[in-house]
């Protein structure tokens, strides 16, 4: 099991519970769980991540805006950004790449049991990373 660390940013409480206790308990990651972009920022900035998972619809801003103003932040360190979202990807992927993002898994097909999947592409984006 990895002991990867990992930013979850998700406005659901219950997606913050589901997600945190699948990838901690099942999968060996260290997760810290925060609501929005401004709290992302603010802990980013304070402390070290192998991967930031953001959901795409943020209370004040989207996914993809939260990863182009932190990979501003890290000035050409590479920390895996991947986008969580329940909506349709292929209009987003060409503006999420451009802002940084390294991969997409979708609520719908992945926020199920113990996110096998999930899991398998946080440590896919972190060790392509390295």
């Amino acid at each position: 099991m990895s002991s990867y660390s990992v930013l979850l940013v998700e406005d659901s409480e219950f997606m913050i519970e589901h997600v945190s206790q699948a990838l901690e308990g099942k999968h060996g990651f260290e997760v810290e769980a925060v609501a929005t972009a401004d709290e992302a920022r603010a802990v980013f900035d304070t402390s070290t991540f192998d991967c930031v998972i953001s959901s795409y619809e943020l209370l004040n801003e989207s996914g993809i805006h939260l990863a182009a103003s932190l990979e501003e932040a890290v000035d050409g360190a590479s920390v895996p950004f991947i986008l969580f979202t329940g909506n349709p990807l292929e209009p987003l992927v060409e503006e999420a790449l451009e802002a940084g993002v390294s991969a997409f898994v979708s609520k719908s097909n992945h926020a199920t049991g113990e996110m096998n999947v999930f899991a398998n592409r946080i440590r896919l984006a972190i060790e392509a990373a390295e």
